[in-house]
């Protein structure tokens, strides 16, 4: 008998690791024609629905509701009375969300060289338009522009949901060159808004008697109906305030106090081209802000900033040098120096630590005359860095990718991604690979996954790191995805090994992840020969 308990002991805890690693479920719609010219959506709904938003540049917003079974429950065709649903080149998106069990689009168009924010709410059964609002206006975008330090003065809308809640902000800037009748404290608003699209307060934005005139938008974080933070960078081009022409300010502003109190992150004067994520960590009174400044030498690169929610201290802060990241690198892919990548996401946890995503970026120009085929962005290797609650890295680790994206990418893009936010890139599809470009990162209770599109031959045994060949052209493009921790990556095949002629690759752009059911969602495109088809994904983690 002992040796049966035994016996079975051993087959259980067998079966357990097993279980632990086999390959993510997979679950497929039925198939429909690759998507083509516009841009794509998916959201995950709390009513077990997932909404498939195409906007198309003839029809307007194409809205398929998938219901929990997989299978197309409606199908809507959304134009609205206030918006241009044919001008979709004038067109971007300031965030997609599921709001109070509703889609909730922002969108932002140009009106006789004015921008305007509209906000659709569309139900999640049917896809209808229930609401329809204009949130705002912007002066002409007919105007000098104002940099300081390589800093733009920003001149347009954001969108901004609490991670933890429905509530949401709304800010409007309003940038160029000051007139000589206009003042800075009418050009910025933010406003707060409840789930139920309800207006909760709204403040100017601005810093009485300082010598900041402009402001660049940074980012924003919402906590439920009670504040709005906002980091900015204050800009001043007047004379004689060369020390501190540029630098990074922290603001709030909520239900008991409607005008904005302000504090200035001294070590940051003049910073450059400076990218930003805000985040309030869960169960704690800290806000994370992650800057990204590529100003001098000595100053330049990633910091982590720890601040006090209530009173907006600066408690402390870090460089982030990856060093764990450049050690991983160093070897086990062949790095002879540090891993240099820019800062793409933050994810802040509830113990304070937090995690930060980066991608070496370099930008280049081809010689070639199409001129929206010019500029070139290289999105490579991925780096993963765990800090603690005081922002020491604690551990990680660096993947192989190697990409070629048209046009120019800054940095904290996953971070824009995330929300929803996109422009019409490229006016040519043939060109627009953005959706199918970069990586994602999934942590899941059963493990962390890193998914993205790869050119795959120089990863298959008998390739080397210096030899491989980057993505350029989606023909040659097949999904791999990676169940990562710090020591070791392994590779799968969500979707099925790839063949001579036969692949699989995924739109990132489009994807949507429901942290509580550990379920992925994006669309997979099957490559047959010369034939493409396109299905829904959701990958059961």
């Amino acid at each position: 008998m002992k040796y049966f308990y035994t016996g079975l002991i051993l087959l259980l805890l067998l079966f357990a690791n097993h279980a632990f690693a086999q390959t993510p479920k997979v679950q497929l719609s039925e198939s429909f024609p690759e998507p083509g010219d516009g841009f794509d959506k998916l959201v995950l709904l709390p009513n077990g629905n997932t909404a498939y938003l195409h906007f198309d540049k003839k029809l307007g917003i194409v809205v398929t509701i998938y219901n929990a079974q997989h299978t197309v429950a409606a199908t809507e065709t959304v134009t609205g009375a206030l918006w241009d649903a044919q001008n979709l080149n004038d067109t971007e998106i300031d965030g997609i969300y599921a709001i109070n069990g509703q889609i909730v689009l922002f969108l932002q168009q140009l009106v006789k060289y004015k921008p305007n924010l509209y906000r659709l709410v569309l139900d999640a059964s049917t896809g209808k338009l229930v609401q329809e609002d204009k949130l705002g206006e912007l002066p002409t975008v007919l105007h000098r522009d104002v940099a300081v330090q390589n800093n733009f003065s920003s001149h347009d809308f954001y969108v901004v949901k609490d991670a933890q809640s429905d509530y949401y902000a709304v800010a409007s800037f309003a940038g160029g060159e000051l007139q000589r009748k206009e003042l800075p404290e009418e050009r910025i608003r933010v406003m707060h808004f409840s789930p139920e699209h309800k207006l909760i307060h709204s403040a100017a934005y601005y810093m009485p008697g300082s010598p900041y005139d402009y402001y660049a938008y940074l980012d924003m974080s919402v906590q439920g109906g009670e504040k709005v933070y906002v980091a900015t960078a204050a800009l001043s081009n007047r004379k004689g305030s060369k020390d501190s022409a540029a630098i990074v300010v922290i603001s709030s502003a909520g239900r008991e106090n409607s005008v904005f109190a302000h504090r200035t992150l001294s070590y940051t004067a003049n910073f450059a081209d400076v990218h930003a994520s805000l985040q309030r960590a869960a169960g704690t009174n800290i806000l994370h802000l992650l800057l990204n400044n590529t100003g001098e030498a000595d100053n330049a690169g990633a910091y982590i900033n720890y601040i006090d929610a209530a009173t907006l201290e600066l408690r402390h802060y870090k460089h982030l040098r990856k060093e764990k990241v450049s050690a991983f690198a160093q070897q086990k892919m062949k790095y002879t120096g540090p891993y240099s990548g820019q800062p793409q996401l933050l994810l802040s946890h509830k113990d304070g630590s937090s995690t930060v995503l980066f991608e070496t970026m370099s930008e280049f120009a081809s010689t070639g005359t199409n001129s929206w085929n010019k500029m070139h962005t290289n999105l490579n290797d991925i780096g993963v860095s765990h800090l603690d609650a005081t922002g020491a890295e604690q551990s990680g680790y660096a993947l192989i990718k190697m990409q070629v994206a048209n046009g120019t990418y800054s940095p904290l893009y996953l971070h824009r991604k995330k929300k929803g936010q996109w422009i019409f890139r490229n006016r040519i599809q043939a060109l627009n690979t953005t959706p199918y470009l970069s990586f994602e990162y999934i942590p899941t209770p059963k493990g962390t996954y890193i998914i993205f599109n790869d050119y795959l031959q120089y990863l298959d045994p008998g390739g080397t790191y210096l030899d491989k060949r980057p993505l350029r052209y989606l023909t040659e493009a097949n999904a791999v995805c990676y169940r990562c921790d710090d020591k070791q990556q392994e590779r799968l095949f969500l979707f099925g090994t790839p063949e001579t002629f036969k692949g699989y690759y995924c739109m990132l752009g489009s994807s949507d992840y429901g942290e509580a059911s550990s379920t992925y969602v994006t669309i997979m495109i099957t490559r047959k020969g010369e034939e493409r088809k396109a299905q829904i994904a959701w990958v059961s983690f």
